[in-house]
């Protein structure tokens, strides 16, 4: 962890192996001190642990006194907010005191931050200032996750993936990741992000599409032939890119394999509300498998 540029060094030995901050890549985790955000920090902290990146530990406040009416006990409560949050901010940091970056004697850097605003006006601002490669978002129940996916600004104008932990999902490094696959022209991308993040816990990767077109089943194997055709599947011998037929629906499908074989992470495109509607929606479904079984979803947004 790191709260200031002197405990940094204070921490660092003689065998600690210094990773450049200004060539590293953030995490972002809004906090609100409740257990569900608990877990997104530890999950945010062994994603960074793999990957050497940062991670930024960001608390909003804003006052229940407009400005306008009175400034001085808007600024009053404001303060008074600010300085409870670095309090337990710095509880928070202690539990991950010891926890280093992967290979190193270094210390995970975790940035506690509070600002004042909106959380979705003040993680855009974040956004400007910082590389920001991820946000962790936690989520309790299928209506937050539906709201997450369908109307959060934050995940709807977000320029890097979305990462959706169930409240009680505990922190276990990546063993198996599923992509579905869609064939917008951008798949080839996502799957390059994702071999950098599953090789960096030896993870398997699954590249899948589901077909629900008989007539369309020989087309659909050749797209998925040309996408492996632009990866290396002996270097990357964990990499599998599969098609799979079924007559109902993509949801079903998905559903089905995903219950067959029981990844630790989906990875997909935030693509049509209607579809995003019939995932979340049935009680044997995605969302059963993400609040029961604490499987997280990672969501890229559609390309503009």
């Amino acid at each position: 962890m790191v709260l200031s540029e002197s405990l940094q060094k204070e921490q660092h030995t003689q065998n600690t192996i210094l990773i450049p901050k200004k060539n590293m890549e953030h995490i972002l985790v809004p906090i609100n001190f409740t257990p569900a955000t608990d877990i997104s920090l530890a999950h945010a902290v062994g994603i960074a642990q793999a990957s050497h990146k940062v991670v930024i530990m960001c608390h909003f406040v804003t006052s229940t006194v407009p400005a306008g009416a009175n400034m001085t006990l808007h600024k009053r409560e404001i303060k008074e907010k600010h300085d409870k949050a670095h309090m337990e901010m710095r509880v928070l940091l202690t539990q991950y005191a010891n926890d280093t970056y992967n290979g190193t004697g270094q210390p995970v850097m975790i940035e506690p931050l509070v600002m004042e605003g909106h959380p979705d006006d003040a993680t855009e601002r974040i956004m400007q200032d910082n590389a920001i490669a991820m946000i962790v978002l936690s989520h309790k129940d299928s209506n937050e996750i539906k709201d997450l996916f369908l109307n959060n600004k934050v995940v709807r104008e977000a320029n890097c993936p979305i990462l959706t932990i169930p409240e009680d999902a505990i922190y276990q490094p990546l063993q198996y990741v599923v992509y579905a696959a869609n064939f917008d022209g951008n798949d080839a991308k996502r799957i390059r992000d994702l071999i950098e993040l599953t090789s960096n816990f030896d993870a398997k990767l699954d590249c899948l599409h589901v077909c629900t077109d008989g007539k369309k089943l020989r087309e659909e194997n050749e797209k998925m032939q040309e996408l492996q055709a632009e990866f290396d599947v002996v270097l990357f011998s964990k990499l599998s890119f599969k098609v799979i037929r079924d007559s109902k629906s993509v949801t079903n499908g998905l559903e089905s394999y995903l219950y067959n074989h029981q990844p630790d992470m989906l990875v997909m495109l935030k693509a049509e509300k209607t579809f995003f509607k019939k995932l979340f929606g049935s009680k044997e479904s995605i969302r059963k498998m993400a609040l029961d079984n604490g499987m997280p979803i990672m969501i890229y947004r559609e390309p503009k």
